[in-house]
C-alpha cells in the first residue's frame, strides 16, 4: 500500500477524477463528527475505483454489567461463608456426640468391672472354673458364720393368720414370740367404700336445696363402713381422715338446666366446695315423664375427721329420681 497513490478525500469532493485508482477512507466517530463520515461516490467507471475502508469499533462496558458482576461475586462469597459455618457446626456436634459416647462406654465398663468385683453377701466367695467360665457356687452351709458378711440382714416370717409378713430379725424382741406390729393397713385386701342410693323413687325438692334422703347400699359398701362414714339422712360424716375419691350422679325430670354442688364442712368453719356439676336444657318435644337429664361428676379430695358432706341443688322446685341406678353418691378411700 506504500507504493500506491493515496488521495485524501473529504465531504463534497467528486470522485470522477481519472487519476484516482485507489481510495482509502478512515471513518469513525469523533467529537467533531459523532455520526461518522458519509461519503457519496459518483464516477463514470466504477470498476476503475478501489475503495479500502479503515474503521474502528469501540465497545463500552455497561454499568449494569459491572453491578451484576459485583453482586454475583458478593453472593458467591456469602454462600461460601454460610457453607463453611454449617460444616463447622456439624463438625463440632459430631465431636461432642463422640465424646458423650466415649464417656458412656467408659462408665459402662467401670460399672461392669465393679459388679464383677463386688460379690453379694448371699453368694459364696468360692469360685471354680468350668470350661473356661468363671462360676460362683451358692452358699449351702448355713452354719459357717465366718463366710457371712457383717452387713448381711437376717429375716424371719411372722405368721399373722391370713397375712405373712417378712420382718427384720433386728426388730424382733427375744422376750416375746411375736414382733410388735405397728401398721398393717397396707395389707388390707378391700378398700374403704361407702355407696349411697336415693331412698325414694321421685321427689320434688321445693325450696329445700339439700338433696336426699339417702340409704346405704350394703352390697357395694365395704364391711364396717358405717363406723368410718356415717349417714345422717341428707348428709354424711367422715370419721377417718384420708384421700378420697368422691363421685355423684343426679337424674332430673325437667326440660330446664340444672346444677348441683358437693360441699364439705368442719364444725365452726366455712364450707369447702369439692366439685360442681351442671347440665344444659332439653329443647326436644319429648313429654316431661321421658325428659330425664342426668349429671355425674367425680373428684379426688382430702377429707378430715369430722367433715360433713352433702349435695346442694342450685335451682329450686326440681323433680328428682332418687332410684337406685339413677341418683347416687359415694366415697372410696385411696390412702391415709
Amino acid at each position: 500500500m506504500d507504493g500506491e497513490r493515496k488521495v485524501n478525500l473529504g465531504e463534497g469532493v467528486p470522485l470522477n477524477s481519472s487519476g484516482a485508482a485507489n481510495i482509502f477512507l478512515n471513518t469513525g466517530r469523533s467529537k467533531v463528527n459523532p455520526d461518522g463520515t458519509v461519503i457519496h461516490l459518483n464516477t463514470e467507471k466504477p470498476a476503475d475505483v478501489g475503495v479500502h475502508i479503515n474503521t474502528t469499533f469501540s465497545i463500552a462496558s455497561s454499568k449494569k454489567i459491572k453491578v451484576l458482576f459485583v453482586l454475583n461475586f458478593l453472593l458467591s462469597v456469602i454462600c461460601m461463608v454460610i457453607s463453611c459455618s454449617i460444616a463447622f457446626y456439624y463438625w463440632n456436634e459430631m465431636i461432642s456426640m463422640r465424646r458423650q459416647l466415649d464417656n458412656m462406654k467408659d462408665q459402662f465398663l467401670l460399672n461392669h468391672s465393679q459388679d464383677r468385683i463386688e460379690s453379694s453377701p448371699l453368694v459364696a466367695e468360692k469360685r471354680h472354673m468350668f470350661k473356661g467360665i468363671d462360676v460362683r457356687e451358692p452358699r449351702m452351709d448355713s452354719g459357717a458364720k465366718a463366710d457371712i458378711s457383717p452387713n448381711a440382714r437376717r429375716y424371719y416370717v411372722e405368721d399373722l393368720g391370713e397375712d405373712m409378713v417378712l420382718v427384720d430379725s433386728r426388730k424382733k424382741n427375744p422376750s416375746t414370740d411375736k414382733a410388735p406390729v405397728y401398721d398393717l393397713s397396707v395389707f388390707q385386701k378391700d378398700p374403704l367404700i361407702a355407696h349411697f342410693n336415693g331412698a325414694v323413687k321421685e321427689i320434688n325438692i321445693g325450696g329445700n336445696m339439700i338433696l336426699g334422703p339417702w340409704v346405704r347400699d350394703k352390697e357395694v359398701s365395704s364391711k364396717n363402713s358405717e363406723a368410718k362414714i356415717e349417714l345422717n339422712n341428707n348428709f354424711v360424716t367422715i370419721q377417718e381422715s384420708g384421700l378420697y375419691l368422691v363421685y355423684a350422679q343426679v337424674v332430673y325430670l325437667t326440660h330446664a338446666p340444672n346444677c348441683f354442688f358437693i360441699w364439705a364442712r368442719q364444725p365452726s368453719q366455712d364450707p369447702r366446695l369439692l366439685t360442681t356439676c351442671a347440665t344444659g336444657d332439653d329443647s326436644s318435644s319429648r313429654p316431661l315423664d321421658k325428659s330425664q337429664i342426668s349429671c355425674s361428676v367425680q373428684t379426688v379430695t382430702r377429707l378430715y375427721k369430722g367433715d360433713t358432706v352433702n349435695i346442694a341443688q342450685r335451682e329450686p322446685n326440681r323433680t328428682l329420681w332418687l332410684r337406685p341406678g339413677y341418683t347416687y353418691f359415694g366415697f372410696v378411700k385411696l390412702s391415709s
